[in-house]
């Protein structure tokens, strides 16, 4: 392998703790909306929230997958892997949220200029752009295809 492509250990280190932070934030998301009932979630927390423009043949799946997606992406995360697709599906879904919040007048209201989603949407992006980096099973189990 090039040295040229050799990812750094400092930068494999910080790949893994943000990888790590945002699985283990979107993981105990999804278990909390577990523990307070799918239909609980659905009716409490995501139908207020939901934008009336979008129709309910789209956000009634929407809001019950929601728990299950969160759960997912973020063990993959934790896991690194799929690395690159679970930080688009999340920053996919951090989008949605934002656009939610926006729509309910909650983006702005916050102890900051903006909802941490954006910083949160941002860090999956990056994610999403590295790779789940050299401390994954990505790298454990795909590494060796590439260097064949």
């Amino acid at each position: 392998m090039s040295r040229l492509t050799e990812t750094p250990p400092l930068i494999s280190f910080t790949i893994l703790l943000n990888r790590l932070a945002l699985g283990v934030f979107f993981l105990l998301a999804g278990v909390g909306k577990f523990q307070m009932g799918l239909q609980v979630f659905y009716e409490k927390k995501f139908l207020p929230m939901q934008p009336s423009w979008i129709p309910d043949w789209i956000g009634r799946p929407y809001g019950f997958a929601l728990p299950f997606a969160e759960v997912l992406v973020g063990a993959l995360l934790i896991l690194g892997l799929f690395g690159r697709s679970a930080a688009m599906v999340v920053s996919l879904m951090l989008l949605s949220f934002s656009i939610a919040l926006l729509n309910a007048g909650y983006f702005f209201n916050g102890p900051g200029p903006f909802h941490t989603n954006v910083l949160l949407f941002f860090l999956a992006l990056w994610i999403a752009a590295a790779g789940s980096g050299a401390i994954s099973l990505d790298a454990l189990w795909f590494g060796r295809r590439r260097r064949r």
